[in-house]
């Protein structure tokens, strides 16, 4: 059996990374990032919780288990991160500790395409030294069960007032990928192999406008903005396995579940 870390257990993206390879049978430990707090998360810790193959381990005990040889990958969800340089300096930190952290693990670090050139800026270094085990994998707007508040896609499932709707920074007015799909695909990647840098695309052309469309939200004009990565990206394309109705369908049923 596999057994992999992932960090940030319990937000948006990480939650279903568990959850995702807890299904196909792999053993894995969940760990928070220190100082931050994470919404739902005790209702997402009683989900995963019941499986006996998930176990919780808080940061300063990271160290006891990274020799562990049935240990083949780490996951660092950066997806909604905000202080980025703070996280960025505890991972750092870890990872250059030689003596307790061996480099013959993988490390995947997830992250939002809104950021990719500060992200890609604040790992350069490691994935310079640690190249051949190293993958980011750059993500537009996820959405499904668990989307954070401050996304637009469930700012309008909670039925805010148009004015009171703000935008994230994180927003991907681009392109838009349901979570299990993205899930999904984050897991055949790092099961092939490589360790390239990838985009992830949906195969629906303008998948976000279209999702708002469904909510029946207009998009204002103001929220309408590129982002430039870099063309060494590998761009993967993502099958919509479900309608983009029947996907927030479940946003929508989820929500009125666990957040009213």
């Amino acid at each position: 059996m596999k057994k992999a870390v992932v960090f940030g257990a319990y937000q948006f993206l990480g939650f279903h990374i568990c959850g995702a390879l807890l299904d196909e049978g792999e053993e894995i430990i969940g760990v928070s990032f220190p100082n931050m707090d994470v919404n739902d998360i005790e209702d997402k810790r009683m989900e995963i919780g019941r499986n006996a193959n998930y176990s919780e381990i808080s940061w300063n005990q990271v160290d006891s288990i990274l020799r562990d040889p049935e240990i083949d990958c780490l996951f660092y969800d950066l997806y909604t991160v905000e202080n980025l340089q703070s996280v960025y300096r505890m991972i750092r930190s870890q990872i250059f500790n030689r003596s307790k952290f061996p480099i013959n693990k993988k490390l995947v670090f997830l992250v939002n395409i809104m950021s990719v050139e500060k992200e890609r800026e604040l790992f350069n270094s490691i994935k310079e030294e640690l190249d051949n085990t190293t993958q980011i994998i750059h993500m537009p707007t996820l959405y499904g069960p668990w989307q954070p508040s401050d996304f637009l896609f469930q700012q309008v499932i909670e039925g805010k007032e148009q004015e009171a709707i703000h935008i994230s920074f994180r927003e991907c007015p681009m392109d838009a990928i349901f979570i299990e799909d993205a899930v999904m695909a984050v897991v055949k990647q790092t099961n092939i192999g490589q360790n390239n840098d990838i985009l992830l695309k949906s195969n629906v052309i303008n998948h976000w406008q279209r999702c708002l469309e469904h909510l029946k939200w207009d998009i204002p004009k103001t929220i309408k903005k590129d982002v430039e990565y870099s063309g060494r990206l590998e761009e993967v394309m993502v099958i919509n396995k479900c309608s983009i109705s029947e996907n927030l369908d479940k946003q929508k049923k989820h929500h009125l579940l666990y957040r009213i």
